[in-house]
Order: C-alpha cells, then sequence, then structure tokens
C-alpha cells in the first residue's frame, strides 16, 4: 500500500481537538438475533459474572462499572458483527466470538483470514478517533497485552455505532435481581436500529510511523474539551484512514 499521512490534532493548552473528520455513512443494520446473542454476551460478561472484562484501562486509574463495562461490551461485540457482515464471504472467515471467559482470554484477534490478523475497535456514531493505549503497543506496532506472544496486527478497523448505547441507557438504574435485570436490557435494546459505518483502517506499516511521530493524548489531557484521558493513548483521526475497501482488496490478494 502506498504510504500515509496521519495529522495531528490541533493542540492548544492541553486540549486536543479533531481537525479531521469523517461523517457517519450509514451500511447496515443488524438483524435483531444479533442483537439478541449481543445483549446475552455483555449481560453474561458483566452482571452475570459468567465472565470478566478489565475495570479499568492499561496506565489508567478510573474503575469501570459493571453497566459501563456492559455498554462498552455491547458496542464492541456489534462492530464485530458489523465487521463481520463486511469479511463473511471470505474463505477463512468465521463469526465473532461469544464465548465466555476470564481476563485477557480474548485480548488476541478479532478476526484471521488467512495470514492476516484484523483488530476492530469500536466508537460512537460521532467518534472521529482510534485510540489505543499506548502501554499495550511496543516500537514495533505488536500489541503486548495480548495472551501468550505479543500479537502483530495486519489491519486495525474502526466501526461506529448508531444510536449511542450511553445515551440510551442514561437513566437506567440496575436491578439487583438479575432475572429483571436481563429483561429490562433487552427490552431497551431490542427494538432500536442498530446502525453502523465502517470509516477506514491503518496497517501495521501505519501503526509504527503513528508510534514513531507520537501521535498520542497524554493522561490528563482533554479531547474537544471535554473529555479528560484517563491513560496516554495513541491516537488516529477518521478522516486520514483508509478505505475499508482497500482491506479488502489487500486481504484477497
Amino acid at each position: 500500500m502506498i504510504r500515509k499521512t496521519f495529522n495531528s490534532m490541533t493542540i492548544s493548552e492541553g486540549n486536543f481537538s479533531v481537525n479531521r473528520k469523517a461523517s457517519f455513512k450509514k451500511i447496515g443494520t443488524f438483524k435483531k438475533k444479533t442483537v439478541d446473542s449481543v445483549i446475552d454476551f455483555a449481560f453474561n460478561m458483566t452482571f452475570g459474572l459468567k465472565g470478566e472484562h478489565r475495570h479499568h484501562r492499561s496506565g489508567g486509574t478510573n474503575t469501570r462499572g459493571n453497566l459501563e463495562i456492559f455498554i462498552n461490551t455491547f458496542q464492541g461485540k456489534l462492530s464485530e458483527f458489523a465487521m463481520a457482515n463486511v469479511l463473511f464471504k471470505h474463505k477463512d472467515f468465521k463469526e465473532p466470538d461469544l464465548s465466555m471467559h476470564g481476563l485477557g482470554i480474548w485480548e488476541d484477534v478479532d478476526f484471521l483470514i488467512g495470514n492476516n490478523a484484523i483488530a476492530v475497535k469500536s466508537t460512537k456514531s460521532y467518534g472521529n478517533l482510534i485510540l489505543l493505549e499506548s502501554e499495550d503497543w511496543d516500537a514495533s506496532g505488536r500489541y503486548i497485552a495480548s495472551v501468550g506472544e505479543p500479537r502483530l496486527y495486519s489491519h486495525i478497523v474502526l466501526v461506529r455505532i448508531r444510536p449511542d448505547v450511553e445515551e440510551v441507557l442514561r437513566r437506567f438504574r440496575p436491578n439487583s435481581n438479575l432475572d429483571i435485570l436481563q429483561r429490562e436490557l433487552l427490552s431497551l435494546l431490542i427494538e432500536i436500529d442498530w446502525e453502523y459505518d465502517i470509516p477506514g483502517f491503518i496497517t501495521t506499516a501505519d501503526l509504527i510511523a503513528i508510534i514513531k511521530s507520537e501521535l498520542k493524548i497524554p493522561k490528563g489531557g482533554l479531547l474537544n474539551r471535554s473529555v479528560k484521558m484517563d491513560a496516554e493513548n495513541y491516537y488516529v483521526q477518521a478522516g486520514d484512514l483508509r478505505n475499508i475497501n482497500d482491506l479488502l482488496h489487500d486481504i484477497s490478494t
């Protein structure tokens, strides 16, 4: 692939502002049975205590509660199914994993297509960044938080979900009765038409260039004057990403 330029955000007095945006362009929606499966998965991984996710980010200090982890897990797994809708015709395609595991078991790869290890990063429909916690990556672009050996991803893809699940559940208060809680979450989320877009991706070489250029937001820095960063993150702006069609061509050659 041709070399690409990745731009720094606008930085002023500790505030980082996105200047390379990509508008949300709906690619598709999810089937109700997919949403149902993802709700069940996210519930079991949090309130249901059948699996486990990290309660804080690498280099971070803020502790995430079960509702926040549920929201992150739901959005993240939906994003994997969005990518599955793009990759399903490939001979090596496998459905996203919905099995329950303890910490770290899936800190590895979302899709393995031939020799291509593809990671999916998710955000809200108005998000414009791939954020990668700097403590999870080495100078060679390897993901060192992987189980076993560090993982080198061939592609890291950004997927955006609409509507904002955090906003949908903003006034939701978890019930102590797990059966009631699961039914309430299902009723709130299942009838929504969840949409997605895929603004693009980066390659291993892109990531190495981003790390060398030190495109990162420090812990404590402000993002768009509203979000205080809990951990240091490398970043890529959505407007600088490679077109998803280039990825499909890349993995088919």
